[in-house]
């Protein structure tokens, strides 16, 4: 690791302090009343489950889940191995794929979430006895690319379910109370700084491909940026840009992200047919990524250059010199080298992500310090930031926020920050 970096995470070091101290106001009583409904729903949800069995049984228990969903319902599995229990696997994954076959399927999974939210919920209560806050704790070292991770209660985790106007599904709407529960102090508000497309524009700067290039650098009829997702369908699929339907936009989307990060034919034909609703085989995935890469050639090279790299020198490398062992390149394994090349290509786009995020806490901790200003960052969760801001405050930091995090670093193509704000964290997000 280079002596910039050392320097960055130093710097960091000393905002993620600050920020670890200071905690944030959480609304304990909206809190209390989410964990009450999710318990109720969470006993229907396990009523309705043990109507389908022919005993009570054990959700928790995979040999239980086994009989009642492969024996007693005879439900066909969407994988070919059973696993050392003699067990067919229970989990998310594979019950996903097994939703359509009956209906106890999306039951057992809203249980789970629901199981899983209790717990967060119980979590997000425990404030501060003495400060009234929630101080979770931050690691700015804790994953291999240098992101954050956090813990009790992880905050990199909140739920932020997309709602659609006349939603009616309880757990959906549940789910979305949870930013509702972190307030600012009384007299403050929230600002909520979010890196539009960060990734990709990393991608963008990395790669120079031409219609990437384009999708960040001309303006639509509207005097807009193009949308990159859009633009992307329409090379894919070789339409005009105005034909480009949302689900075609949904499946470019997945194809941008998901090939960044080296996702299969195999994972992206799951993904296209979640997103569509119809069977899409491994070899309709591969068409799509072969006709990406035939149009977007610069990010073909760029990745294939990513691994070159990586296995050349034994660790991948972020624009800003963070770098990532990566033994796995060198493994008599073929699984291992090919976990090794998806590492190779996800690791310096995540990385200089990562980078770009902590120059952006740390340059507005300077500015906040340097006008003397009361408002204090309070949250990082992934590409966002969350200021608790004095109302007397907000224009002055409305501004600071905007621009220096989009001018915290100089690439190819501008960054953009998406600005909200609110008396919760919903509102501001």
């Amino acid at each position: 690791m280079n002596q910039d970096i050392l320097d960055l995470e130093y710097k960091t070091l000393h905002v993620v302090m600050k920020m670890e101290l200071d905690g944030v106001k959480i609304d304990t009583k909206k809190c209390k009343q989410t964990l009450k409904q999710l318990s109720k729903l969470n006993k229907t949800l396990i009523q309705q489950i043990q109507i389908f069995a022919e005993e009570e049984i054990n959700l928790e228990s995979p040999l239980q889940l086994h009989k009642l969903l492969f024996e007693t319902l005879q439900l066909q599995p969407k994988v070919d191995k059973v696993g050392k229990n003699g067990c067919y696997s229970t989990d998310k994954s594979h019950l996903k794929k097994l939703t359509a076959q009956h209906e106890i399927v999306p039951l057992l999974l809203d249980y789970r979430k629901t199981i899983s939210l209790i717990n967060f919920c119980k979590q997000l209560h425990n404030v501060n006895p003495i400060t009234k806050r929630l101080h979770g704790q931050f690691n700015q070292i804790g994953t291999s690319t240098g992101r954050f991770s956090c813990s009790k209660p992880n905050l990199q985790n909140i739920p932020n379910p997309k709602l659609k106007k006349d939603e009616t599904n309880e757990l959906k709407i549940l789910e979305s109370r949870f930013r509702e529960m972190f307030i600012p102090k009384k007299g403050c508000q929230f600002i909520c700084a979010d890196y539009s497309q960060i990734e990709i524009r990393v991608v963008t700067d990395m790669s120079q491909d031409k219609y990437l290039l384009r999708a960040y650098t001309t303006k639509d009829t509207n005097g807009k940026n193009l949308d990159v997702h859009r633009l992307t369908a329409s090379e894919v699929f070789n339409i005009k840009y105005s034909e480009v339907t949302d689900e075609q936009r949904s499946i470019a989307k997945s194809v941008n992200f998901g090939l960044i990060y080296g996702k299969t034919a195999f994972g992206l034909s799951a993904t296209l047919t979640e997103i569509t609703g119809k069977h899409h085989s491994k070899e309709q995935a591969e068409d799509i990524m072969s006709k990406y890469f035939q149009r977007f050639s610069g990010v073909k090279t760029c990745l294939d250059d990513l691994i070159d790299f990586a296995d050349k020198h034994g660790y991948s490398e972020t624009i800003y010199g963070r770098r990532r062992p990566i033994p796995q390149l060198s493994s008599s394994k073929l699984s291992e080298r090919n976990a090794g090349k998806r590492l190779a290509m996800n690791s310096p786009v995540q990385g200089s992500a990562a980078d770009i995020i902590k120059m952006a806490m740390v340059a507005c901790d300077e500015q906040i310090k340097t006008k003397n200003l009361k408002s204090k960052l309070v949250l990082q969760v992934h590409d966002e930031l969350l200021f608790e801001v004095p109302d007397d405050e907000m224009e002055v930091m409305e501004t600071l926020v905007k621009n220096t995090m989009e001018t915290v670093v100089r690439l190819s193509i501008p960054l953009e920050v998406g600005l909200d704000k609110g008396h919760n964290w919903a509102m501001a997000h």
